[in-house]
């Protein structure tokens, strides 16, 4: 009885490490293949990110330059005053964070996004007379040219 449950552990030990054998075997070699797989897609999506990301900036970069031709433009056929450029949205859901000049806060910052004012060129391109408009709409006397505004968000815009 003894030596028939040493034999029956035995093969009990045996089996287990053949299968601890077979199944290593088995998942070793499936996964490397989809690890492969994994990262090939991974790099794929790094490599479209990158491009769209260069697409926006190249995107946003002709705007401004339109957006100056135009407004020089306008100025040259005619001394009356242009009104400043306001979007109905963030052209590309991503607007400049207006808080990091200084003298605008969240609230600020939301007025001006009402307003149709989301980027840092926007701010960057007005004159004084476009200047006065906006602080007098947001009922702050003085505080774009006391901030200087123009200036930082010029700042901000080429650091981009």
């Amino acid at each position: 009885m003894v030596w028939l449950a040493a034999q029956m552990w035995g093969l009990l030990a045996l089996s287990l490490v053949l299968g601890l054998l077979a199944g290593r075997w088995i998942w070793r070699q499936p996964q490397s293949n989809r690890d492969d797989e994994a990262d090939k897609e991974l790099a794929q999506l790094r490599s479209r990110i990158e491009e769209s990301d260069a697409e926006k900036a190249k995107l946003r970069s002709q705007l401004l330059e339109y957006e100056t031709v135009q407004r020089q433009s306008g100025s040259e056929q005619d001394n009356t005053e242009v009104d400043p450029i306001l979007y109905e949205s963030a052209s590309d859901g991503n607007a400049d964070d207006l808080k990091l000049i200084k003298g605008i806060g969240p609230q600020l910052e939301k007025m001006l996004n009402d307003m149709g004012i989301y980027y840092y060129h926007q701010i960057a391109a007005w004159t004084d007379s476009q200047a006065a408009k906006i602080d007098e709409r947001l009922r702050f006397k003085g505080r774009i040219m006391r901030d200087n505004w123009r200036a930082q968000a010029s700042a901000l815009s080429s650091n981009r």
